[in-house]
């Protein structure tokens, strides 16, 4: 084959393939191309035979090319076998769809930060064919298992709703490793059985809030594995409660501001101070739990273990005779998940990057104009973060 005729294959990525011919038309470059063996092998008996029945002619999308889509017209070889009858002959990336696997390829990194549909419409396929596509090989990958110490990251969002996902992430390296459909703990407890036995051993704690199904699973599928209680989540959880007697006491003529209760105390202004005082003189309950929330903050900023487990105990001990019904719920809670809190300063983990994922998930579904479908759903935000390098060498191995 000479250099320019070998440049042409490589240019046009014809592999495996036989070059009769080149038509340039307006729009499209017609390549005239067939399998170059004139025998096969049966796929049933393994015998070779020549023996050809019909040809046939197909028409494929391959690429691009100057703006123009090269067009595969292709034609296949229906071959007879004396034992086993016809049967037609396979070529490597060609299969019943009306694209090749090069040409869905170069399409699906573009859906990283965009829908489906105008990927679709770029690449004149429709929309349908590309999901399906972009799902099975999405399905088809396995999570990016990381070779060193890491911790695992283990939260949910919305769906639709109240239709939760979800989400587990290697909070180490900032990866996201899997969206599970629902947030049952059957289903996660069936990924967390999938974790190889060596990566396993990598893992030094997973991170999550305070749910009791999550710690449930977790306890129950890797024993042994300590729990971390992320820190904002705790926080999130007193300001629940501060907003709940904030709607009892809040009204029009002494409107309360829910962000007012929430802010952080070294980022208030003097006047918001100024206000606080107010409405701490007339609702002292309301300020007792304010007050609780800023310890539980400096708790959080001590950075010895030893040191924050006392401080922790005292304010047990603090909530434990207060028969008030809403303090001794929070008591119950803090008590039962004591071990998961204060191993936050043995570890230093939170689910920081996971709500980050979360954050992007919004932003996709906008973008995308929302979703109906569960798999594309899934599909689509686990492309997103797979890194360009990685998702074009992960395509080479599974688009064949």
């Amino acid at each position: 084959m000479s250099t320019s005729k070998s440049s042409l294959y490589q240019a046009f990525c014809l592999d495996g393939l036989f070059l009769r011919k080149i038509e340039v038309h307006e729009t499209t470059i017609d390549l005239h191309v067939h399998s170059p063996r004139n025998s096969i092998i049966c796929h049933r008996c393994g015998k070779t035979t020549k023996r050809v029945h019909k040809r046939v002619s197909r028409t494929l999308k391959h690429t691009r090319c100057d703006e123009k889509i090269v067009r595969l017209m292709l034609t296949i070889r229906d071959f007879r076998c004396k034992n086993c009858g016809r049967f037609r002959e396979q070529i490597p990336g060609i299969d019943r769809r009306h694209t090749t696997s090069h040409y869905r390829k170069q399409l699906i990194p573009k859906a990283r930060d965009r829908s489906f549909s105008s990927v679709a419409r770029e690449g004149d396929v429709s929309a349908s064919s590309f999901i399906r596509a972009t799902t099975e090989l999405m399905q088809s990958s396995q999570p990016s298992w990381p070779n060193n110490l890491f911790a695992l990251g283990l939260d949910e969002h919305s769906f639709s709703g109240h239709d939760m996902m979800t989400t587990i992430t290697n909070i180490t390296d900032h990866k996201l490793l899997k969206i599970l459909p629902d947030d049952k703990q059957i289903t996660i407890a069936r990924f967390l059985k999938t974790i190889p036995e060596p990566v396993k051993k990598n893992l030094f704690c997973v991170c999550t809030d305070m749910r009791q199904g999550f710690r449930s699973v977790v306890e129950r599928c890797l024993p042994g594995i300590p729990l971390v209680v992320d820190k904002f989540h705790l926080i999130q959880h007193l300001n629940w409660h501060i907003g709940q007697l904030r709607s009892v006491y809040t009204s029009s003529k002494f409107p309360i501001k829910k962000k007012l209760l929430e802010k952080n105390k070294e980022d208030l202004t003097d006047y918001e101070r100024a206000v606080l005082k107010i409405v701490f003189k007339r609702f002292p309950s309301l300020e007792e739990f304010w007050k609780m929330k800023e310890i539980v903050r400096k708790i959080y900023q001590t950075k010895n273990p030893e040191t924050a487990r006392r401080r922790f105990q005292d304010l047990l001990n603090g909530l434990e005779f207060d028969h008030r019904p809403r303090w001794q719920t929070l008591y119950k809670t803090l008590k039962r998940w004591q071990e998961p809190i204060l191993n936050y300063f043995t570890y230093r983990v939170t689910n920081a990057y996971t709500e980050g994922v979360h954050t992007r998930i919004k932003l996709l579904k906008r973008i995308s104009y929302g979703f109906r479908n569960k798999d594309n759903y899934i599909t689509k935000m686990m492309l997103a973060f797979i890194p360009f390098v990685q998702l074009v060498s992960f395509m080479k191995h599974h688009l064949v």
